[in-house]
């Protein structure tokens, strides 16, 4: 697939898709989602690669790994759970 691909599945820029490719930005919670969505993958498996080791994700992005794993998040979701966040922090 190639970054244009995505950008257009996951419903943002080609630029913003390759800086986070490059380590140049981090994405919110909600791009995060539509990227896994986009992929078909669980919001899990971008952080870990596909295989089910922790070891290799850096500490700050552990909880989130385990939460995605643990309550098998998806889009909807990872969506609900930003709402709720933002409400919180409003």
């Amino acid at each position: 697939m190639t970054q244009e691909d995505l950008s257009e599945r996951a419903s943002i820029s080609v630029s913003f898709l390759s800086m986070i490719e490059r380590g140049e930005r981090s994405p919110h919670l909600e791009t995060l989602a539509k990227l896994a969505d986009a992929l078909d993958v669980r919001m899990a498996e971008l952080f870990t690669g596909g295989d089910e080791q922790v070891d290799g994700v850096e500490p700050m992005f552990r909880p989130l790994l385990e939460a995605c794993r643990k309550y098998n998040l998806g889009k909807r979701d990872v969506d609900r759970l930003v709402g709720v966040v933002r409400t919180m922090f409003a």
